[in-house]
């Protein structure tokens, strides 16, 4: 019988709360996120030519006296449509904003962690329906240049406030920049799209040998040469350079972009995703599966990205990674699969969650890594991330473990199944209970392999989530 109570455990006024040390900016450390909302952080034309403001969301750990933070920027999915037109074409809500529930999870957990995360959009929109590939290809390069340029005026943004005010407290040197499939796309093109030669391409020109991208074109650009890459989206004088990238689901334009630009790229993507390929395929059209162009999904990117010197800060920790350092591929998985929608029962939202888990489990070592960071041990926050109302303080015990038996404790709620789950998603292992105790010994197959798993606990009044490691 595993005891309740070991040294790891003490009383507080009648509660009991974990003293377990965890490290920053890989463990959740921090109870509580603040969120500020529409920060402006520049403008440009729209697709229409109208002046549009371009808005972020910060989300801040509550308590952190850090003065310089790394920061990450994640921008949602959406096939660069209007929200009501991402909706449509996607068929569920929300998608296509700062709102949208997996993004808004991973800046919550982020900032857990002790980053500064960042939920922004850029300027959408483009015309899916053309008539030909041509001039579907050139109208959805030039909706990703747009949010390109959008997306350096943000990192500008930052520097420039690092700078003067500070308001935010983030780290110039320490720039993380990612997103969800489209969103994915925007930072892989912040970090490779850097020369104008790179647009000197066949690929990217009419057949009358025009380019795609006319950077001479009000909304395109407001200057030429080197600036093109700039923009006028705002917040001139920064650099915009960013340190790494992590990629949900997007594709680059070419690999002729990659050189040995030293941003490293860590990359999870559903390998069934037909949003965006895996490899590298022709991408088409969210409605009517029209064609557009060809794209470099995660699995060639990172192949090309070590080709060229790339992902070498990941070694030697992460050689090992399968099939490449720095790419996890979502067997089984298609788009976005750690999204949840309005619509959503709460087998998607927990499917959606573990997902979110399998993220975090996997990028924030390898970010940890390539951004330097330092180790700083605090104590691990006590709430638990995909609480959804059982309240109180909840033991978990012992974790990790050395023998496949777990010890769980409520003293509030009533406990009523248990459920252990792979990082995949996959089921390994559950129990019902015929009536809801407070505590409850779990004997789980000898069988079970090593690893780091999800346990999810039903009790009376919601789902408690939480990470089990055995070894």
């Amino acid at each position: 019988m595993i005891p309740k109570l070991t040294l790891g455990w003490i009383a507080l006024t009648g509660l009991l709360w974990s003293q377990t040390l965890g490290t920053r900016f890989k463990d959740p450390v921090f109870e509580q996120v603040r969120v500020t909302k529409s920060i402006k952080y520049g403008e440009n034309l729209s697709f229409t030519n109208v002046q549009v403001d371009l808005f972020m969301d910060v989300y801040e750990p509550v308590g952190d006296t850090m003065q310089k933070r790394p920061v990450i920027v994640l921008f949602h999915a959406g096939s660069f449509l209007p929200p009501s037109l991402a909706s449509q074409a996607f068929g569920r809500i929300p998608i296509g904003s700062r709102e949208d529930s997996g993004i808004v999870a991973l800046c919550k957990e982020f900032a857990r962690r002790g980053y500064v995360a960042i939920s922004a959009t850029h300027r959408l929109g483009w015309n899916p329906q053309a008539s030909t590939q041509e001039a579907r290809a050139q109208s959805i390069i030039q909706a990703v240049w747009r949010a390109m340029q959008d997306a350096r005026a943000l990192v500008r943004y930052l520097r420039k406030d690092a700078a003067t005010t500070n308001q935010w407290r983030i780290d110039p040197d320490r720039i993380v920049m990612g997103g969800s499939s489209s969103g994915a796309y925007v930072a892989l093109h912040v970090a490779y799209l850097n020369l104008p030669s790179e647009l000197d391409n066949p690929k990217f020109k009419r057949a009358d040998n025009t380019p795609f991208v006319d950077t001479t074109q009000p909304g395109l650009n407001r200057g030429t040469g080197p600036n093109a890459f700039e923009g006028g989206s705002g917040n001139p004088g920064y650099p915009s350079h960013i340190q790494a990238v992590l990629n949900l689901g997007g594709a680059l334009g070419d690999t002729s972009f990659i050189q040995n630009e030293n941003v490293p790229v860590i990359s999870l993507h559903g390998v069934q995703d037909h949003t965006t390929p895996y490899t590298a395929g022709i991408v088409v059209t969210a409605v009517g599966n029209y064609p557009i162009i060809e794209v470099f999904g995660s699995y060639s990117l990172t192949e090309n990205l070590i080709a060229k010197g790339n992902q070498t800060a990941l070694y030697p920790d992460f050689a090992n990674d399968r099939p490449f350092p720095g790419l996890y591929g979502f067997t089984g998985a298609g788009f976005e699969p750690f999204g949840w929608y309005s619509d959503s029962d709460s087998i998607e939202k927990a499917r959606a969650r573990r997902y979110i888990d399998t993220i975090l489990w996997f990028a924030t070592p390898r970010l940890f890594k390539v951004l330097n960071l330092p180790t700083i041990q605090m104590p691990l926050a006590t709430s638990l991330s995909g609480n959804s109302g059982a309240s109180g303080t909840f033991i978990l015990y012992p974790n990790p473990a050395t023998v496949p038996q777990l010890y769980v404790e409520h003293p509030s709620f009533g406990i009523q199944r248990l459920e252990l789950y792979r990082l995949t998603g996959e089921k390994v292992a559950e129990i019902s209970l015929a009536t809801p105790t407070n505590s409850y010994t779990w004997s789980l197959p000898a069988s079970l392999a090593q690893g780091i798993y999800i346990l999810q606990v039903y009790t009376e009044k919601g789902v408690i989530t939480q990470r089990w490691s055995l070894l």
